[in-house]
C-alpha cells in the first residue's frame, strides 16, 4: 500500500506522489495525522513554506521522503493578553515591515530557514519578540516551548534549536509574539558580532537535533 492512499481526503491537500510526496494541509490536525503516519510507516518529513530556499534545481536524495507544505496555516489571532499568535504560513509582509526585502516569505521560513545576511538579522531580531513556539515532534505530538522574550525561556531554552533549524527540530506550526500592530517595523540593528552570535551556531546543534528527533525523521 502506498502512504499516499492514507491521504486521499481533501484536508490533506495532496499535491503530488512522484518524484516525493508532497501535501498542502488545511488544519494542524491533518498535519499531525501525516506525522504519524510516516513515524509509523518509517518515513521521513520535510517541512516547506513556499519553497523559496530551495534552488531551483532542487531534488531531495533520499528515498520516502514526505514533503509537508505549511503555507496553508496562515491563520493570525490576537489573544487575551494583547499578544499575537500565528500560524507558520502567515506571509512575512502581513507582519514585518523591514528596510530591506527578506529571501524568506513565511514566518515558518523566516525563523526556520537560512538566507541571506538581511534575512538571518530580521530573523534574529524577530525571534527576540517571541513569547513560544508550538511544534509537532517526529511523532505528532504538540510541543510548546518558551521563546526569548519569556521570562521562563531559561527554563525551556530548548526553543533555540528552532531558528535556522530548516524543519530538523520538528514542525514548527504557531509563534507567539508581541506587538500593538500589523504589520509592525523591525528596525535594524547594528549588533556586536558576540550579540548576533548569542545562539549555538547551526552545525554544531546536530546533536541537539538528534535529540529532539530520535527517530531522524527531519533529516534531509
Amino acid at each position: 500500500m502506498s502512504i499516499v492512499e492514507f491521504f486521499g481526503d481533501a484536508q490533506f491537500g495532496m499535491l503530488q506522489e512522484r518524484p516525493y510526496p508532497v501535501a498542502a494541509p488545511q488544519s494542524l490536525e491533518a498535519v499531525q495525522y501525516i506525522l504519524q503516519t510516516c513515524a509509523e510507516n518509517n518515513w521521513r518529513v520535510l517541512p516547506l513554506g513556499q519553497g523559496s530556499s530551495f534552488p531551483p534545481n532542487f531534488a531531495l536524495r533520499s528515498e520516502r521522503v514526505f514533503a509537508v507544505m505549511l503555507n496553508r496555516l496562515k491563520s493570525v489571532e490576537r489573544m487575551s493578553s494583547g499578544r499575537i499568535l500565528c500560524g507558520p504560513g502567515t506571509p512575512v509582509a502581513k507582519v514585518l515591515l523591514t528596510e530591506q526585502p527578506l529571501e524568506r516569505k513565511t514566518i515558518g521560513g523566516l525563523i526556520c530557514g537560512m538566507g541571506d545576511a538581511a534575512t538571518r538579522g530580521a530573523a534574529r531580531l524577530f525571534w527576540q519578540l517571541v513569547y513560544s513556539v508550538e511544534m509537532l515532534d517526529s511523532r505528532g505530538q504538540v510541543v510548546v516551548m518558551s521563546g526569548p522574550a519569556s521570562p521562563q525561556f531559561l527554563l525551556s531554552a530548548s526553543s533555540s534549536l528552532v531558528l535556522e533549524s530548516r524543519g530538523k527540530a520538528g514542525v514548527l506550526t504557531a509563534v507567539e509574539f508581541c506587538t500593538d500592530q500589523l504589520p509592525f517595523e523591525l528596525k535594524a540593528k547594528s549588533l556586536m558580532s558576540g550579540q548576533t552570535e548569542q545562539l549555538t551556531p547551526v552545525i554544531s546543534r546536530q546533536v541537539g537535533y538528534r535529540q529532539v528527533d530520535a527517530l531522524s525523521l527531519f533529516d534531509w
